[in-house]
C-alpha cells in the first residue's frame, strides 16, 4: 500500500492524462419522492495506467472524480459515498490536484470492474438515518432541440453524452467546460466542452452515450451550477 506521501504523485498522474473534465426559463422546483436520493452522483474518471484502472486506485481504495462545484462541496471526508455496486463506505479524505478529486474511503483497495467508469459515484450524510443533504437547485431550463439523423436522435447525440439546446444570449454565457448540469432523470453531470453549430450548441458530458428516448426532446435540460474559479 503507498503511503500517503506517494498519493499525490499518483494524483499528479491521474491530472496529467488531461481528463476531461429556444428561450430559458426559470427551473421548476424538483418533484418531492417519498424514497430519498443521494445529494449527488458524479461520473467517475475515465483512464488507466499502472496506478489507476478505469478511475480507480489499484493499491488503495480510492476513486477519482472530475473537481466540480457541486462535487468539491459534496464528497468531503465524514460522509457517504455509494459505490457502483451498490455498497456504502464512509469518506476518510479528499484530496484536489487540478481539476480532479480523489475521494479515498474506508475498506480494502475496489474493483475497477465494479465500480470504475462507466459506473457513477454517489454521496450522502447517513444512509438509513432519514438525514439527507441539500440537492442544489437548478438556476434555469433550456429546451432540448426537436430533430433526428443518423448523427442525432430527439436532440441528443448517438455516439457520446452530447445535448443540442438553442443558441441564446443566456445558454452561450452559461454552459461552457466545468459547468453544473441536470437531466431529465434528476443526475448533474459536468460539461466537458461545448460546440456551437449555427442556431444550436452541442453540450457535452461527463457521461457515456445517453439514450434520446430517455433524455431527449420534448425534456430540456437544466442549468445547475457555473464552473469552478480558477
Amino acid at each position: 500500500m503507498p503511503s500517503r506521501l506517494a498519493l499525490p504523485a499518483l494524483l499528479l498522474s491521474a491530472c496529467c492524462l488531461a481528463v476531461p473534465l429556444a428561450q430559458a426559463q426559470k427551473a421548476s422546483p424538483p418533484a418531492t419522492s417519498t424514497a430519498p436520493q443521494p445529494l449527488l452522483s458524479s461520473s467517475i474518471n475515465d483512464f488507466t495506467n499502472e496506478d489507476w484502472d478505469r478511475g480507480v486506485l489499484r493499491r488503495v481504495a480510492g476513486v477519482t472524480i472530475p473537481a466540480t462545484p457541486a462535487n468539491v462541496e459534496g464528497f468531503i471526508s465524514g460522509r457517504q459515498a455509494q459505490l457502483g455496486d451498490g455498497q456504502w463506505r464512509a469518506i476518510t479524505d479528499v484530496q484536489r490536484v487540478g481539476n480532479n478529486l480523489a475521494v479515498f474511503v474506508e475498506g480494502e483497495p475496489l474493483d475497477a470492474e465494479t465500480v470504475g467508469y462507466p459506473r457513477r459515484l454517489a454521496v450522502d450524510d447517513a444512509p438509513g438515518t432519514g438525514r439527507h443533504l441539500q440537492r442544489l437547485p437548478g438556476r434555469f431550463n433550456t429546451p432540448i432541440n426537436d430533430f433526428t439523423n443518423q448523427d442525432w436522435l430527439k436532440g441528443i447525440y448517438r455516439k457520446a453524452a452530447g445535448v443540442s439546446i438553442p443558441v441564446t444570449e443566456r445558454n452561450r454565457e452559461e454552459f461552457k467546460s466545468g459547468a453544473i448540469v441536470r437531466l431529465a432523470d434528476g443526475q448533474d453531470y459536468a460539461v466537458t466542452y461545448v460546440n456551437e453549430f449555427g442556431r444550436s450548441m452541442a453540450v457535452f458530458l461527463d457521461s457515456p452515450a445517453l439514450p434520446g428516448e430517455k433524455y431527449g426532446y420534448p425534456r430540456q435540460l437544466t442549468f445547475v451550477a457555473p464552473p469552478p474559479k480558477p
